[in-house]
């Protein structure tokens, strides 16, 4: 096979090493058989090492052999040069990590190109809040366009913002999480984590709506959790998201309004009351605080606005 055809296919004999000792071909053996990826990864993996064969042979570097910091490094430039996005760059040296580090424990090179080398930063997108004004408009709008369960819509938009939850934590909640006279439930989190999170009196007040009201009435179908479709099934996380987008559009917000926004709404606002970072990563329920720290470049932005508006000589 010539060069040609090993830019076609990568998986084939293309590394200068003959017959069944190809580094290439026994690595997509690899991926299949041993590791039993999809075969849309598997693909992915092809077209990130088809166009790093084909910038070493337009380099005039000899892989495997030549292959070393530098040229990962050149490829890497040539991508960022041709506009690559950040996602793809990182992509793209996540699968020559995986390439070289198998060949070093199969013994066919000595050391890994890749090691020391960083992935590239992805720019960090500040996440979308709402403001105290909007989160009232959004639960009105909630009630006023649900045809079927005014009450359960409400409760789940005001249950979202009080507490934080992400949407499976929501779908996942059950009666006996619930202890609504006391403030509190309990939901379990990503690794099925528990942990207990207060509620604010008007969530609690919309829940007890909710369950007195329209869920006992499609209860006896056995469905077990806290939000129940009409036929007494638990809600399912796409239904919650089209809940949040008909009442973000009745209420006039721009789109995109989702139970991460209410969870970004949450954490923020309280960081603008005054809550601790410790306190807001536990209510949070995550794992590293370097996650919950996101959200003080937020409130550091909401203070630049608030300077450029109202100082002076802002």
């Amino acid at each position: 096979m010539d060069r040609q055809d090993t830019r076609q296919d990568p998986s084939g004999p293309s590394s200068g090493v003959s017959g069944g000792n190809d580094p290439i071909r026994l690595f997509f053996d690899y991926l299949q058989v041993e590791r039993h990826l999809a075969e849309n990864t598997i693909d992915a993996y092809r077209r990130d090492l088809r166009g790093f064969l084909t910038h070493l042979e337009g380099a005039g570097i000899a892989f495997p052999m030549e292959v070393d910091r530098d040229a990962i490094h050149a490829f890497l430039a040539a991508g960022r040069q041709r506009g690559l996005s950040v996602r793809s760059q990182r992509r793209r040296l996540s699968s020559l990590r995986t390439l070289f580090r198998f060949m070093v424990v199969e013994g066919l090179i000595e050391e890994n190109p890749t090691s020391l080398i960083e992935l590239p930063r992805d720019a960090r997108r500040l996440p979308r809040i709402l403001s105290l004004e909007e989160i009232d408009r959004l639960v009105e709008c909630a009630a006023e366009t649900s045809a079927s369960a005014p009450l359960r819509d409400r409760a789940i938009v005001e249950l979202l913002y009080s507490a934080g939850l992400r949407v499976s934590e929501l779908c996942g909640l059950r009666p006996g999480d619930l202890r609504l006279e006391d403030g509190f439930l309990r939901c379990r989190g990503k690794g099925s984590k528990e942990r207990v999170v207060p509620i604010g009196e008007r969530a609690a007040t919309a829940i007890g709506a909710y369950l007195d009201d329209e869920r006992a009435v499609v209860a006896n179908s056995g469905g077990e959790g806290v939000f129940l479709s009409l036929r007494g099934r638990p809600l399912r996380r796409r239904s919650v998201a089209l809940i949040l987008d008909r009442a973000g559009r009745a209420a006039g917000l721009a789109p995109g309004v989702s139970p991460h926004v209410l969870r970004h709404s949450f954490a923020t606002h309280l960081l603008q009351g005054g809550a601790g970072l410790r306190e807001v990563q536990e209510l949070l329920g995550h794992a590293d605080i370097r996650t919950t720290e996101i959200y003080t470049h937020v409130e550091r932005s909401h203070l630049k606005e608030v300077h450029g508006r109202t100082h002076p000589r802002g």
